[in-house]
């Protein structure tokens, strides 16, 4: 579930880059094309005003898009994280098991131990 999570991740992060770029490729086209058009009305003597120039795309709806998905993608962070979090507090007490010498272990109670790691532990 840890690594399919994982991936889920890092597709998220992958989109959200690809919307991040077509985003400015949107402005970057917006702006060509408003410059071509300023200078053509310019050329033409007509009165300018932010009216008169046409947007080419409009942004409004990427811009939500971009928006919910940076949402979702923090989401899904903190629940890879809380997830990734919780695991390492399982990990916790079998890894200090494995650290302890023979003799140690031998004279506790191993259910115990692993239930008091995982009931005082923060992390």
């Amino acid at each position: 579930m840890k690594e399919f999570s994982k991936k889920l991740l890092f597709a998220d992060y992958i989109i959200a880059v690809i919307l991040i770029v077509g985003f400015f490729i949107c402005i970057a086209l917006n702006g060509m094309y408003v410059k071509e058009a300023y200078n053509s009305i310019i050329n033409s003597g007509i009165d300018i005003s932010y009216s008169s120039i046409p947007q080419l795309y409009n942004l409004d709806g990427f811009g939500i898009l971009l928006g919910a998905w940076v949402a979702q993608l923090g989401l899904s962070s903190g629940a890879y994280y809380l997830m990734s979090r919780s695991d390492h507090k399982i990990q916790l007490p079998m890894a200090m098991l494995n650290t302890m010498p023979d003799e140690i272990k031998s004279q506790l109670d191993l259910n115990q131990v692993i239930t008091t790691v995982l009931s005082t532990t923060d992390n």
